[in-house]
């Protein structure tokens, strides 16, 4: 708890970044279900900084998913991190099924509302995001307001690509790229500051793993 308040003070204080100034939530996504449900707003993640399109996030999109088919490729893969209960709760409990009956790939992640996952499941994440890439894959990552989860998970597979990006760019690049409410919740904060060391702990249980077996 300690800790989480010092990174907090931290950055309200300005002394990691000025930038943009901090707005946390205990929710990450109750302002972005409230959206426009004329209007999708779709944001491209420049990942290798040549401009290509290959990542873009969003929020739910709901009774807008026609929008995606419009704007975006049919081949595209959608890695959704929103659970099911928020899909009923927002009345498109089948939403995934209207994705694969349009043609798109579904990669489901559930991660709770306002929380950060395992790394783990970042790791399953990141992998499968990297993996479809490497295929020359266009990949939409939406959460509920596509500014909590999505842009966490964005953040972590920055540094997991870029060793030399800090964990503060990634959350100014966010913020840049959808607003200065991105990245809700302290923890989801924190995870992202704490990724590396995460995730070389996960690398090194990993490797003993292998070992002992």
């Amino acid at each position: 708890m300690a800790r989480n308040k010092r990174k907090y003070f931290d950055l309200m204080e300005g002394n990691k970044s000025n930038k943009h100034k901090a707005m946390f939530d205990s929710s990450d996504e109750e302002n972005g279900a409230t959206e426009n449900v004329n209007s999708l707003k779709i944001d491209w993640l420049d990942i290798n900084g040549d401009g290509a399109q290959s990542v873009a996030l969003s929020s739910l999109p709901g009774c807008r998913f026609q929008n995606i088919q419009h704007n975006l490729a049919y081949d595209l893969d959608v890695l959704i991190l929103v659970t099911r209960g928020e899909l009923r709760k927002y009345r498109v409990p089948n939403l995934l099924l209207k994705y694969d009956t349009r043609g798109f790939n579904i990669h489901h992640y559930p991660l709770e509302d306002g929380t950060s996952p395992s790394i783990d499941l970042m790791m399953s994440i990141l992998f499968c995001l990297k993996r479809l890439l490497d295929a020359d894959k266009k990949v939409l990552i939406h959460c509920m307001g596509g500014l909590g989860r999505a842009c966490l998970v964005a953040a972590c597979f920055l540094q997991y690509l870029d060793e030399n990006i800090t964990p503060e760019a990634t959350v100014d690049l966010l913020r840049d790229l959808r607003g200065p409410r991105a990245i809700q919740t302290i923890k989801q904060y924190n995870f992202i500051h704490d990724f590396r060391e995460l995730h070389q702990k996960w690398l090194t249980e990993d490797f003993d793993t292998c070992i002992s077996r």
